[in-house]
């Protein structure tokens, strides 16, 4: 079976990938990807379209990095959360500082020194609109792309004030088609709403809120995917214990490999 996939994509078929939704929900993806790596769409994959802190795996997946190597990098969650909190902000409860020096070590300076082609969204606050970055600096729309209202700064880059794209437009699978409509479209979605949810802390209300604010619509523009991995997974979006990250890039792996059955 694997020799009979990595025969059907060495046809010239190119492949534009769309990852939607939140935070630690990422390590599912994260499996998906691996998956896709050994299938042959590592080199298939031409356009890649990321929103919020997806983008962070879209600048990492488009500047070399592997599945493996980004989930050794991101496992220990410490370095969004525990150590960079701004108790004296009046804008943010956390600091992006050292995400930026992060990104800033390991990324290109500029989009046009990545592998492939990469679009990173963003809403600006002074028009309300949203943004798809691909050229010029990469660092600030990234950064404005996971600047999640009241959690991290939004981030002034040229004319705008930028901040995460799930405001305006957390799918766009719609401008994926049209701006590549020959390109087959792989759409990761992790939106898939799930009732009776339970809610004990500020971060669940958090998370159940902003589903219930996306839920109505989104799935309805899938008529031009070609691959759709539509689930909830049971990792919250603010879930930071190892174990609970390390079985959601388990089983987004497997998952992918069912899918392609």
């Amino acid at each position: 079976m694997f020799r009979f996939f990595r025969k059907t994509f060495r046809k010239k078929q190119s492949y534009s990938l769309v990852i939607s939704w939140w935070w630690t929900k990422w390590f599912y993806a994260l499996g998906i990807l691996k998956w896709l790596e050994k299938l042959g769409f590592r080199e298939k994959i031409k356009i890649v379209y990321w929103v919020s802190a997806w983008a962070i795996i879209g600048s990492y997946r488009c500047s070399w990095y592997s599945a493996d190597e980004i989930f050794d990098k991101f496992i220990d969650l410490k370095i969004f959360w525990i150590t960079k909190l701004n108790f004296f902000s009046s804008i943010s409860l956390l600091r992006s500082t050292s995400l930026k020096n992060l990104f800033e070590k390991d990324l290109p300076n500029s989009f046009e020194k990545l592998d492939r082609k990469l679009y990173i969204g963003t809403t600006d606050t002074n028009t309300w609109k949203f943004i798809l970055f691909d050229k010029w600096d990469i660092i600030s729309p990234l950064l404005g792309s996971i600047a999640i209202p009241w959690i991290f700064p939004y981030i002034q880059y040229k004319n705008y004030n930028l901040i995460d794209w799930w405001a305006t437009n957390n799918f766009p699978v719609d401008i994926a088609h049209k701006q590549y409509p020959k390109n087959k479209i792989i759409w990761i979605n992790l939106n898939k709403f799930t009732e009776n949810q339970k809610i004990k802390t500020i971060f669940d209300s958090l998370s159940v809120s902003l589903e219930i604010l996306l839920r109505n619509g989104p799935i309805l523009k899938s008529d031009n995917v070609n691959y759709l991995f539509y689930k909830e997974t049971w990792l919250k979006m603010l879930d930071t214990k190892t174990p609970k990250i390390k079985k959601a890039y388990e089983q987004g792996y497997i998952d992918c490999i069912e899918k392609f059955k």
